[in-house]
């Protein structure tokens, strides 16, 4: 223990933290180690992860994807709110969803309004997997609307193109959308500030009559 620094008239409280910190030096810490998500201790991981804001954590996750989530963060929040931070995340995702703004439907939608596609047929030409569920749209939904700018609304559309043997049924849903909207509605009115709003600042609407929700008694 070094020499104490504290007064000779020092009361037994100050010498007795001066001890008790005496000790701190004795522990290892490697600062740079725990601050590296390449090397921090998968136990603490999620710690790091809230200290660098990680917008989204699954537990279930391999070890490589979370020191990834965690190692593309900052990265990640330079790009926030704009549509690269919501390709990022459908990236994430899946391979195949992609973005369809406004000023790039035809015809035109309105103005601050996007679509999120997803195809519900994979590359290997089945509908099924992950991409059906309902689960997994909420999660899609959750992700972009961290993600996406503020002033904007959208649309998960999972499309379903039916490419039967049979000339019919291909000429009829062909081209068909299938559309699931969890929560979440493209809202065209200019005063959407006084409907009641989602955290993600998108407006409720009643289940019942289609109706949004508004702050008026």
């Amino acid at each position: 223990m070094p020499p104490s620094l504290l007064p000779p008239n020092a009361m037994p409280l100050e010498r007795a933290l001066e001890a008790g910190t005496a000790r701190l030096a004795d522990i290892d810490a490697p600062i740079a180690a725990l601050w590296d998500p390449a090397t921090m201790p998968l136990g603490d991981l999620p710690f790091l992860a809230w200290a660098l804001s990680v917008d989204s954590w699954d537990p279930e996750w391999s070890e490589a994807t979370k020191r990834d989530a965690v190692a593309r963060s900052i990265a990640l929040h330079r790009i926030k709110g704009t549509r690269m931070s919501v390709e990022a995340v459908l990236a994430r995702f899946d391979e195949l969803a992609s973005i369809v703004e406004w000023h790039e439907a035809s015809p035109r939608a309105p103005a601050n309004t996007f679509e999120v596609h997803l195809p519900i047929i994979g590359t290997d030409g089945a509908a099924s997997g992950t991409r059906v569920t309902a689960v997994f749209a909420e999660r899609i939904v959750r992700e972009v609307g961290r993600a996406k700018p503020l002033r904007e609304h959208f649309t998960l559309v999972q499309r379903l193109p039916l490419e039967a043997a049979i000339g019919t049924l291909v000429t009829a849903r062909v081209a068909a959308l299938l559309r699931i909207e969890p929560t979440l509605v493209i809202d065209t009115s200019p005063e959407w500030d006084g409907y009641l709003q989602t955290e993600d600042g998108e407006p409720l609407q009643d289940p019942a009559t289609g109706a949004f929700l508004d702050t008026t008694p």
